[in-house]
Parts: C-alpha cells; sequence; structure tokens
C-alpha cells in the first residue's frame, strides 16, 4: 500500500462493487454522490472538504457498467461515523456526478500516467484509494470530454 500526502495527492478514489451496490440506477440518474463507506485509516484521517474525488466502478456483470471511473464530485465534509446503530462504519460525504462518457478501466492501462493508478495495482484495497497530482492532471481531461 503506497503511502499518500496532501502534498501529492491529486483525487480520491472510492471504488463501489455494482453487485453490493445499485450503481445501475445511480448512474441513470447522474447522481452518484452520498455517504461512502471509508476504512478507518490515516487516508481517510486526509480527506478534507472540497478535495476531488473520482467514483471508480470495481466489477462488471451482465448489463451493469464495466470497470472505471464513472463519476466525479468533492468531498463535501469530514468522514464521521454513520449514525445508524446498524452501520457505526466510517462514511465519508460526497457530491459527485456521472461523467458524460466513462474512463475504462482498459483506457486507463492503455495510458503510460494512468497504468500505475493504485486501484489497478491493488484492487482489493479498501476506501479510500488515491490518485497522484499526475495521474489526476492525466484523468481529469477524459471526464469533462
Amino acid at each position: 500500500m503506497a503511502a499518500v500526502s496532501r502534498a501529492d495527492l491529486g483525487a480520491w478514489l472510492i471504488t463501489v462493487n455494482p453487485r453490493l451496490t445499485d450503481v445501475v440506477s445511480m448512474i441513470a440518474t447522474g447522481d452518484l454522490g452520498g455517504d461512502w463507506c471509508v476504512a478507518p485509516n490515516y487516508r481517510t484521517a486526509l480527506m478534507a472538504c472540497g478535495d476531488p474525488i473520482v467514483l471508480w466502478v470495481s466489477a462488471g456483470g451482465g448489463a451493469g457498467p464495466g470497470r472505471g471511473v464513472w463519476g466525479v464530485g468533492e468531498v463535501t465534509g469530514a468522514p464521521t461515523v454513520g449514525t445508524d446503530p446498524a452501520d457505526r462504519r466510517l462514511h465519508v460525504p460526497t457530491r459527485i456526478a456521472a461523467v458524460p462518457r466513462p474512463v475504462t478501466a482498459d483506457e486507463c492501462r492503455a495510458s503510460a500516467d494512468l497504468a500505475g493508478l493504485e486501484v489497478l495495482r491493488s484492487p482489493q484495497q479498501s476506501n479510500p484509494s488515491f490518485l497522484t497530482l499526475r495521474e489526476w492532471a492525466a484523468l481529469a481531461p477524459r471526464i469533462t470530454k
């Protein structure tokens, strides 16, 4: 697991498994934001309001979305413990919109600037993952087309 600091952070990356979360419906509405679960670690402690954040769909399947970047937005507050007594995990509030055209995992692997994304190297890592400044600079123009 690579270390990240505020100095080299380009954007946070949250993964979502469409087999566990109805991301297809979320994509259809264009709204992928809300409170996303994050691990209680030093990375989560670094998350701050206004930080860029990317939503990565981790697995395809059937008619669902394929792996890749499906949303982009920002962190809207500090991570906190959920208020639901049945869910005491940490959650980070976000505002994330569906991108006009997803950037697939295959496209990322084919790009010299994106092939080293942590989510590709270590797909089983817990949220949050991150993009370096260089990776974010390479991805940002692709998600606005």
